[in-house]
């Protein structure tokens, strides 16, 4: 049903770009579109690995206009199946499902006589998505029907990915540059950098002060042996305090201060979890 209109091939070329595999089959309900997932199982067989094909819970309706406003006006009462007849199909309460109306503008237009109590068709709505959870999207071209799919997929293609990063510890860190680590490899390099950016993530701590801090003592056992070796606790606390740090072109020279000195030496050394470092918060 979905290729009965001629301007479909437009929404077919837009599927053929995407890296997926599909079919046109015969739908529960008609001109509608799943999409269905192969898992690879940890099961294995004589020949090969097995594969398991999951059912996504969205579906996709596309509905002609003409059809659709006829099925709206008729929903004086929540009573979906005027829409779209979900009546009788295994696990219907379990999908999630959409409806799609390409050019409904253009049908108004130029249809004589096509009703336009907009007010009557916002109540249906409303109804539509309460009482459903049934979202409908108007597009105005084939076009738009097509980036729509290609867009629904790739989400549904990300899904698993997403759950994976939800279920980790810190699911709230953000993507980018300076949020992604730092590679090491396995003679060494990158671990500096590494102690660097850790230095960096103190309150007030620019990159320029934590190269300062990483260049004087390349590692935090360096760092910790330099404490050990301090005879007194305040020359422990000051240790890094004299540090110069460099300024950009044109700026003042500075150093690290006692502040920042202090924080970094009870970071490093302190046994108390729920010690303040920084005095001003």
């Amino acid at each position: 049903g979905l290729l009965k209109d001629p301007g479909s091939d437009a929404w077919v070329k837009v599927l053929s770009s995407l890296d997926c595999k599909y079919s046109f089959e015969p739908q529960a309900i008609p001109c509608s579109i799943t999409w269905r997932r192969h898992m690879p199982s940890p099961l294995s067989a004589p020949d090969g690995p097995v594969v398991k094909t999951e059912e996504e819970k969205e579906v996709l309706v596309l509905v002609e206009p003409e059809d659709f406003l006829k099925r709206l006006f008729s929903l004086s009462q929540p009573d979906l199946n005027q829409v779209l007849p979900l009546a009788g199909l295994e696990g219907s309460s379990t999908k999630a499902y959409s409806l799609a109306v390409v050019g409904l503008d253009a049908y108004r237009r130029y249809v004589p006589g096509e009703r336009r109590c907009q007010g009557s068709e916002r109540r249906a709505l409303v109804v539509l998505q309460l009482w459903g959870n049934i979202e409908a999207l108007f597009l105005d071209t084939w076009q738009e029907f097509g980036q729509h799919v290609s867009a629904l997929t790739k989400a549904i293609a990300k899904r698993p990915y997403k759950r994976q990063l939800e279920s980790q510890e810190l699911p709230f860190c953000t993507d980018g540059a300076w949020a992604r680590g730092v590679r090491v490899e396995k003679d060494g390099t990158g671990l500096w950098r590494v102690w660097k950016r850790q230095i960096q993530q103190f309150n007030r701590v620019s990159p320029a002060t934590a190269a300062a801090i990483a260049e004087a003592y390349p590692s935090p056992s360096l760092l910790v042996q330099a404490y050990e070796e301090c005879s007194t606790e305040d020359e422990k606390l000051l240790l890094l305090s004299d540090i110069p740090v460099k300024s950009d072109v044109g700026g003042k020279d500075r150093r690290v201060g006692p502040d920042l000195s202090r924080r970094i030496y009870l970071f490093m050394v302190s046994t108390d979890p729920d010690l303040v470092l920084d005095l001003s918060t």
